[in-house]
């Protein structure tokens, strides 16, 4: 081919012919304009290599590369397939057309598709990988485990596989084990952004907000323009408390994309709880222009308009809004509830609650709300049913921990632990904390005391839960989660500090360990300074 003809192929200035004679090097140049990023070119040498060499398995191969690349899937499949048809022992294609399949969203043709290439080579360990991913987004974990520990069986240091086992542990909650897979994966392959991302998630889910955020900052390093980088390490300088830090983060994500709009919406958060609620207001605007049924806008916006500035009539209007989006979030109809028995509809307000209930019967918000709706409307003895203090509120004292030698051993190794923890923060932003720090989640940390008071409040929370279903009427306990995990934080009261009134609406069961009370509120009898479940001192 001469000068003349690679400038015209490259152009693709001439039209496919099944008659026009091909260079022998057609499709080392289509390939080399391929990885070029000279994809229209390399198009139209591999369809006429493949116009006239029809049974060209390896044309086939890398037609259905460039057009899976391009995102037309379907395409993809099909020449995939035809090159399969002619090397039916190729793992290589096997598994491209299994690649080719997931993403069209056909998981069950991909699996065949692996498998298949398994049995060509037992031990290649790209296609259990992909036999692994595969299983994941089939929501088959245990299979994709296995499949994941094959792979390194084959290939210990395979940093993909190490990746997606990290994030297998991950989603299963063992943030200790993701990040040792991940840390392995970063020491195969350092410069993986992807796995820098994914490392920074776990540390900062473990509350290892410093080691997140140097982790980001790596990312950061080698991308400067990641959008989910920034986000990211935002969040992490919010739980930091460095509100400045995390507020800039998101105005940086909004001027490199003017369509983020999750990045508005934590941008409202932030300026709502800095007290700018106007600027705040103006920001969810300009998330509902972008994106006009935007669910996290609009409820962010309700929640400024009703609980902070008492325009529950607006507030009431986006979550109707939300539900007309949504009909199954048990959230909206919770918080339409909240805005209707503000504004006095207190009949209407214990329908919406109800709703909520019968969408998610273990939603705790919902059953808090429908309790003081029920006390306004006169119906006490319903009311009661739920704020029965009596029957669901129960005090539990240690006689003894395992591993030390008194109960006050224990509280004083517990009080080292907390004081000493990085995360502890004053007036932490967010929280109902007033004079007074807190730290973020300590209950994913194994150190020794934590796994004893872990152990501790976990005997004598099923304890509770079990006499509460076997003497309750309440449709509550009804639906006891089989598999809960813990999830808490540490709180230092200074003198005269307090913490507002407040639920958990994440949470099925909430409770609090003292670990050291002042003299001062234990002597009086009064119930200051004691927790307060409605006239119940505990």
């Amino acid at each position: 081919m001469n000068r003349e003809q690679r400038r015209k192929a490259a152009k693709g200035g001439e039209p496919l012919s099944p008659t026009r004679k091909l260079p022998a090097n057609a499709l080392p140049l289509a390939l080399s304009l391929h990885k070029g990023g000279q994809l229209s070119q390399a198009e139209t040498i591999y369809e006429q290599v493949i116009l006239q060499q029809p049974k060209n398995s390896q044309a086939l191969n890398y037609f259905g590369v460039l057009k899976a690349q391009t995102g037309d899937g379907e395409e993809a499949v099909r020449l995939f397939a035809k090159a399969v048809n002619i090397e039916s022992d190729n793992v290589g294609y096997l598994n491209n057309l299994g690649n080719a399949y997931r993403n069209t969203q056909k998981i069950d043709e991909a699996i065949a598709s692996y498998q298949r290439a398994l049995k060509v080579d037992p031990n290649f360990p790209d296609s259990h990988l992909n036999l692994a991913i595969a299983f994941t987004e089939k929501g088959m974990v245990s299979e994709a485990m296995a499949s994941l520990q094959q792979t390194l069986t084959n290939k210990p240091n395979h940093p993909r596989a190490l990746h997606a086992l990290g994030d297998l542990l991950l989603a299963g909650g063992d943030l200790d084990a993701a990040i040792e897979s991940y840390v392995k994966s970063l020491s195969v392959n350092p410069q993986s952004f992807e796995t820098l991302g994914a490392l920074g998630m776990a540390l900062f889910r473990k509350g290892n907000l410093r080691e997140s955020q140097n982790v980001y900052e790596q990312a950061l390093a080698m991308d400067p323009y990641s959008t989910e980088a920034l986000s990211n390490i935002g969040a992490v300088f919010y739980e930091q408390g460095r509100i400045d830090a995390a507020e800039a983060c998101c105005r940086a994500v909004i001027e490199l994309d003017a369509n983020a709009t999750d990045a508005y919406v934590n941008l409202g958060h932030i300026l709502s709880q800095e007290g700018k609620d106007q600027e705040a207001v103006d920001i969810y605007n300009s998330a509902l222009k972008q994106q006009p049924k935007s669910v996290p806008a609009m409820a962010g916006l309700a929640e400024l308009l009703g609980a902070k500035q008492s325009k529950w009539d607006e507030a009431i209007a986006l979550y109707r809004q939300i539900i007309e989006a949504n009909s199954d979030s048990p959230e909206a109809y919770t918080q339409l509830g909240i805005g209707l028995r503000e504004s006095g509809k207190v009949e209407e307000a214990i329908g919406q609650f109800n709703r909520a209930i019968e969408i998610s019967p273990g939603h705790t918000k919902a059953y808090s709300h429908l309790g003081l709706a029920l006390q306004d409307a006169g119906k006490i003895e319903d009311a009661h049913s739920i704020f029965n203090f009596p029957g669901l509120v129960a005090k539990y004292q240690f006689s003894e921990v395992e591993g030390w030698e008194s109960v006050s051993a224990f509280n004083e190794d517990l009080k080292k632990y907390v004081y000493q923890h990085p995360t502890l923060l004053q007036d932490r932003p967010g929280k109902p904390i007033n004079r007074g720090s807190q730290t973020f989640e300590i209950f994913t940390e194994k150190t020794a005391v934590m796994a004893a008071l872990t152990e501790k409040i976990n005997a004598y929370l099923q304890a509770h839960l079990s006499q509460c279903a076997a003497n309750s009427d309440n449709s509550f306990f009804k639906h006891i989660p089989p598999n809960f995990r813990l999830s808490g934080w540490a709180v230092v009261l200074e003198s005269e500090g307090f913490q507002n009134s407040h639920i958990h609406p994440e949470s099925y069961c909430s409770g609090v360990y003292y670990i050291q009370v002042p003299d001062a509120v234990k002597q009086n009898n009064t119930g200051e300074g004691y927790l307060n479940f409605g006239s119940s001192f505990i």
